[in-house]
């Protein structure tokens, strides 16, 4: 088992990486070079396919040879279509080509987010029961670990190793990921599902109708911690944090947090259950945003606020592996892969509802109200996940 894992890990990480390069090292460098901010503004779009990737999920739970492995039938060309594309991109200027470097990291997210699909069918296929809990701590760890090399890491080198440079580290690193999936054997998995695409989302969201308990939670979980946790850049720069101090709290310190309570999480939910995982780090996220708010309203200090924060981040990676346990643990294995997208995307609607909302209030009312009240959300999903685990698990 400790081989899935570490190579569940290391494909995470190559999903991370163009996430990383995208959010963090891309937009700095286009604009050393002279591109618009109207150019550098597309960026963002380039991560479409991440959202819309549940829509080809059910042609990769359908398709695929049972010889050479379902899963790994997606895998092997998803990872080499992002190995063209690394390579290619290395060979292009961003300044003279960028209409084309555009355009090979959209069809990078493409690949990235196919594999991503391939990959979570591979673990539900791999590991059952609470097996699962340290992959989701590889898939939460690893992909946001891809994340700090491929932004913070990779940007910082950058001016060392040059454009070219970069896009061969992150070549290299796919390639050795590529070889990993080639040397590993696919375990016997059931039958595809016979059912076309449109069966397959139509059964899937029948499923979600049927169980509001499970559907609900998952998106309350994520719209808790977002409530608060999308005002805390916004908190630091109003105390007169730079930019360059947020991008070490926040990017650097914090995402080793969130990798570390990945892995954390990942232990206590072996163990124990993803239930009494969630209750335990999620009850940490909602202290820890209590704790920032009230912690604003006298003097603040740079070491005050990111031992918070980090605590917070930590917290929140735990989170993340217990909930997608969750989700793993009730896909089925025809359509894992489809299921398990799915789920994740109504976990991230939590998000998507919370954002906009966290930022109206706070322009309404206050930072420090709206913080603590996320942070009350996540301790009532932690009582949630211990007092009625098993009815949300239920199926």
């Amino acid at each position: 088992m400790a081989r899935a894992w570490g190579l569940l890990t290391l494909l995470y990480f190559c999903q991370g990486l163009p996430g990383g390069f995208l959010a963090v090292a891309l937009p700095v460098i286009l604009l050393e070079q002279g591109v618009s901010l109207t150019g550098v503004g597309f960026v963002s779009a380039l991560s479409l396919p991440w959202t819309l990737k549940v829509l080809w999920a059910p042609l990769v739970d359908r398709y695929g040879s049972r010889r050479f492995g379902r899963r790994r039938s997606w895998m092997v060309p998803a990872m080499a279509a992002m190995l063209v594309c690394t390579l290619l991109l290395g060979q292009l200027d961003p300044a003279t080509d960028l209409p084309l470097v555009l355009a090979m990291f959209f069809a990078l997210n493409v690949a990235a987010a196919t594999q991503d699909i391939a990959v979570d069918g591979f673990a539900v296929a791999t590991l059952r029961g609470r097996e699962l809990g340290p992959a989701n701590a590889a898939q939460v760890g690893g992909f946001k670990l891809g994340n700090l090399v491929g932004g913070g890491v990779l940007l910082a080198v950058s001016a060392t190793l040059g454009w070219a440079g970069v896009f061969a580290c992150m070549a290299a690193a796919i390639a050795v990921a590529m070889i990993a999936v080639l040397l590993t054997a696919e375990p016997a998995d059931d039958a595809p599902t016979p059912d076309g695409a449109l069966a397959v989302v139509r059964r899937i969201l029948a499923e979600l109708w049927a169980q509001p308990r499970y559907a609900g939670f998952l998106f309350a979980a994520k719209f808790g911690e977002t409530l608060g946790g999308a005002l805390l850049k916004v908190s630091m720069q109003r105390h007169g944090f730079s930019r360059e101090l947020i991008g070490t709290i926040d990017g650097i310190f914090g995402s080793i947090a969130t990798v570390l309570g990945a892995v954390v999480g990942g232990v206590i939910a072996r163990r124990w259950g993803w239930s009494r995982a969630l209750f335990g780090m999620s009850a940490l996220q909602g202290g820890a945003l209590v704790a920032i708010a009230v912690y604003q309203v006298g003097d603040v200090d740079t070491a005050g606020f990111a031992v918070r924060l980090v605590c917070e981040n930590f917290a929140g990676g735990g989170v993340g592996v217990a909930v997608f346990m969750l989700a793993m643990t009730k896909c089925s294995r025809d359509i894992a892969a489809t299921q398990f997208t799915a789920a994740q995307v109504v976990y991230m609607l939590g998000a998507v509802a919370a954002a906009p909302l966290s930022f109206a209030l706070a322009d309404a009312i206050a930072i420090a109200p709206v913080m603590i009240a996320g942070g009350v959300l996540a301790v009532g999903v932690a009582i949630v996940a211990l007092r009625h685990g098993p009815r949300i698990e239920r199926r």
